[in-house]
């Protein structure tokens, strides 16, 4: 990540923001959040601000839903013990089919950005446990919209 976008991302405005417990399992031998924890960090955001826009149901029951296709993610700085830490999250970008969200581990007390997520989901319809795409709801763009102003 290149001085220019760990700027951006530091003075971007994040809408949605949950605090993070970490387990004693999320560390590594050297007592850093593993990269495997730091995704379901991720997730925690991911969930939290979806929450707010879909009714998560498992598959089976879910007649719509988002789902993960594609995440990239810096690891910048580690995340100890010690660290309180939240995931802040934002879309900020709505295709036809698809949404884009930025997140970032960000140190409660110093502010530190640990991480960087960038993933794009896909709005699919669940017929007999297949997925299939779909145009984004017209109604979750409107949330999206209220959420981002």
């Amino acid at each position: 990540m290149s001085n220019e976008q760990r700027i951006a991302i530091e003075n971007y405005v994040f809408k949605k923001s949950v605090k993070i417990q970490k387990r004693f399992s999320d560390l590594d031998p050297f007592a850093h959040a593993n990269n495997v924890a730091q995704q379901n960090y991720f997730d925690i955001g991911r969930a939290d601000y979806l929450g707010n826009l879909i009714d998560f149901k498992p598959f089976h029951l879910a007649p719509e839903t988002l789902l993960v296709v594609s995440y990239k993610t810096d690891f910048i700085a580690p995340i100890l013990p010690s660290d309180e830490i939240e995931v802040q999250t934002s879309i900020y970008h709505i295709g036809n089919k698809s949404i884009k969200m930025l997140q970032v581990t960000r140190n409660i007390a110093t502010g530190v950005i640990h991480s960087v997520c960038d993933s794009v989901m896909v709005a699919v319809s669940i017929h007999d446990g297949v997925p299939s795409s779909i145009a984004i709801p017209e109604e979750w763009r409107r949330r999206i919209s209220e959420i981002e102003r």
